[in-house]
């Protein structure tokens, strides 16, 4: 009975102190965000371990983010969303949706996601990870980890999914606080575009 006791005590121990650990590196993540008013960072979406998109990523708080790739712009300015598709001269028109942000909705990923997710600490090639499972309906995938690298930033996002699979995009060469104009996160079609409004 008492080995039995001993057992129980030193795995919910255990548990906290993994939670706590797993609750300071996500606080420094945050700690770290709030000093950031925007930001540019590359990059590369990864499909079966192959680059299969590269680009650049601009956000600015709160909510406004440029996504460039090769092919395609994506703007959002918190209200209007434009997804640009340069090969077809095509460009659809929507208004951002907050509930669905999708993986590159920093605000998301570091404030939102976490308040209602089951929270777990491992590490992987020196870098803390921090896997969210969501314990809400809110969110249709199994969880999201995010890898941390020594400067509180995040390296690497893999979104688990029990129908779509995985989903990796790796960041790389973040530059903080530039100053970005609010111009940059609006689009204007080019002339002679065929434009598809949805709102």
């Amino acid at each position: 009975m008492i080995r039995i006791f001993i057992t129980i005590i030193f795995i919910f121990v255990t548990t906290t102190f993994s939670q706590s650990d797993a609750n300071e590196v996500l606080n420094d993540l945050q700690t770290k965000f709030d000093t950031i008013k925007d930001l540019s960072v590359e990059f590369t979406q990864l499909s079966n371990g192959k680059s299969n998109l590269t680009g650049t990523l601009f956000f600015k708080k709160e909510n406004k983010l440029r996504i460039e790739t090769n092919n395609l712009i994506v703007i959002t300015d918190g209200t209007t969303s434009w997804n640009y598709n340069k090969k077809e001269n095509k460009v659809i028109i929507s208004n951002y949706d907050d509930s669905d942000p999708g993986v590159f909705s920093i605000n998301e990923l570091v404030y939102e996601l976490p308040t209602v997710s089951d929270i777990e600490l491992s590490n992987e090639n020196g870098e803390n990870v921090l896997t969210l499972t969501p314990n809400s309906y809110e969110y249709s995938f199994d969880s999201v980890k995010l890898w941390i690298n020594e400067d509180n930033l995040i390296s690497k996002v893999e979104l688990n999914d029990a129908v779509m699979g995985k989903a990796n995009v790796k960041f790389s060469n973040y530059q903080l606080n530039l100053n970005l104009k609010d111009s940059e996160f609006s689009f204007t079609p080019p002339e002679g575009s065929r434009i598809i409004d949805l709102r």
